[in-house]
């Protein structure tokens, strides 16, 4: 794609948040975003099929912009403290995003998108960071954590976000504890 595609694009998607982080975090019509970009109808339609395309390539951008902001800075530390590490880079990068990201909760598509971009992310940590552990394992504990974690992210949305960042950050590696707790009892 072009410069001028990439940039026309870019002004597209900044209009969308934009839109969306000034309302109440529902989803702005083409016409709204149209009009804040700047960019003609038709040249929208040269870009994105229709508005759930726009919507979901959010959603994989999103997962993308995230999993590389935990790649960036992440610690190199000892397990589980480089993951606590990373789940508060994740919540925090949620919090900078409410509005949108619960939009893209209440869409089937746009949600499924940022989970499996960030399972993608996690699995190849843990084959990463355990070398020796069958990748079978590996895949489905990737996705049993990404699958608690991002629960408590929707409830959290959902709830309107009421406890802060570093609140949630600190309680999520004490929550998966005593899941795993729990789940081991016989």
């Amino acid at each position: 794609m072009s410069d001028y595609g990439e940039k026309t694009r870019a002004r597209i998607k900044d209009a969308l948040e934009t839109l969306v982080e000034e309302g109440a975090g529902r989803k702005p019509t083409v016409s709204e975003v149209l009009s804040r970009s700047g960019v003609a109808r038709s040249t929208f339609y040269v870009y994105y099929e229709n508005f759930q395309d726009l919507l979901e390539e959010l959603a994989t951008d999103y997962a993308a912009e995230v999993t590389q902001l935990i790649r960036d800075n992440r610690g190199r530390g000892t397990f589980p403290d480089s993951y606590r590490e990373a789940y508060g880079i994740f919540i925090r990068f949620i919090a900078e995003h409410k509005k949108a990201y619960a939009m893209l909760l209440r869409n089937a598509r746009t949600e499924r998108l940022f989970l499996e971009g960030v399972q993608k992310y996690l699995y190849d940590q843990y084959l990463a960071d355990f070398p020796d552990r069958d990748p079978t394992l590996l895949r489905y504990s990737a996705y049993a954590c990404t699958s608690y974690v991002y629960s408590i992210l929707r409830q959290w949305a959902e709830d309107g976000f009421r406890e802060s960042p570093e609140e949630l950050a600190d309680l999520l590696p004490e929550s998966i504890q005593i899941a795993t707790d729990l789940f081991g009892q016989k």
